[in-house]
């Protein structure tokens, strides 16, 4: 009985370290904040850190951006050219690739960094393979969950943090981990 209930334990901890699903297997279009199609399977090829949010949140989104910005800034400059930043918008509506770029110019992102505008079934199933749950709310904003993912190379999740702020020590170092020598 108490083999059974150990395995329990270790399920969900194996099921994300034997995965084979990759985010890169959806077929969803996108368009970035410079107005270009990406397709998801075109961020193969080394890890990622992806986050949801939208730009007309007034309290979770901006500190998200923040720490995704602060995971940036922990890296070496060669750590960082190993890795690709995603962001991918709630609002369908108005995150235009056009917002996007003038939300990426006010948060000074990166020009390396995708900030990603979709259609609602891409939104959608997006977040269901990041496990980012969300509703839009009456007055056109959204509740969700607060996430940040890493994806090794080939579009696995390796990691995933659901706080705001705080330690990032886990996510760096699973993020370190899958950067390629």
């Amino acid at each position: 009985m108490k083999k059974i209930i150990a395995l329990l334990f270790l399920l969900p901890r194996l099921s994300i370290a034997e995965s084979t699903v990759s985010i890169y297997d959806l077929e969803s279009s996108w368009t970035n904040q410079r107005n270009e199609a990406v397709n998801l399977r075109d961020l193969a090829g080394k890890p990622r850190v992806i986050c949801m949010f939208f730009s007309h949140c007034a309290y979770a989104c901006p500190r998200i951006t923040a720490d995704m910005k602060s995971i940036e800034a922990s890296l070496s400059d060669e750590q960082r050219a190993g890795v690709g930043f995603v962001m991918a918008s709630f609002d369908v509506e108005r995150d235009t690739p056009d917002m996007l770029a003038t939300f990426s110019a006010a948060k000074e992102l990166p020009d390396t960094w995708q900030l990603l505008h979709g259609g609602e079934e891409e939104t959608r199933e997006l977040a269901a393979a990041l496990g980012v749950r969300y509703r839009r709310e009456v007055d056109g904003n959204f509740a969700h969950a607060n996430i940040i993912t890493v994806l090794d190379a080939h579009g696995q999740i390796v990691h995933q943090r659901e706080d705001l702020g705080g330690d990032m020590t886990s996510l760096l170092n699973a993020l370190i981990e899958h950067l390629t020598p």
